[in-house]
């Protein structure tokens, strides 16, 4: 498996509107000493994206947020494989400098479905847009 540290472009510009929220928070986990060895973004329905650290892996997505567990398997346009998978906290969208803390502190039992990917005029795409690389 390749290392980047950034998520490269994604060719669904769709799913591509991800990347800057997924940059930013690579780069909260990487300040934080989080040892992060690749990320990628994921197909969509729902849109996703994955941090291996190690033998673990972070799995954001937009319905349920952010979940932590064993990296199994998975890859640049294939769904990642966890083992023991932990949801976080925060919610579908947390502040990228928030994610380190809420990796640190680990699961709490967050709902399983927090945000339906298929929902309209939420706000969540405008939340999202805030984060656009430039």
């Amino acid at each position: 498996m390749i290392g980047h540290k950034r998520p490269l472009p994604h060719p669904d510009p769709f799913v591509d509107v991800t990347r800057g929220y997924i940059t930013r928070v690579g780069e909260a986990l990487q300040a934080r000493g989080v040892p992060l060895s690749t990320v990628w973004l994921d197909p969509s329905h729902p849109r996703d994206a994955t941090f291996v650290l190690g033998l673990q892996a972070l799995v954001w997505n937009e319905s349920e947020g952010f979940v932590l567990g064993e990296f199994v398997s998975g890859e640049p346009g294939v769904r990642t494989v966890l083992r023991d998978p932990v949801r976080l906290e925060g919610g579908v969208l947390p502040d990228p400098d928030a994610v380190p803390i809420l990796l640190e502190r680990g699961g709490a039992g967050a709902p399983v479905s927090l945000r339906s990917f298929t929902a309209g005029h939420d706000g969540f795409e405008d939340e999202l847009a805030r984060h656009r690389l430039g």
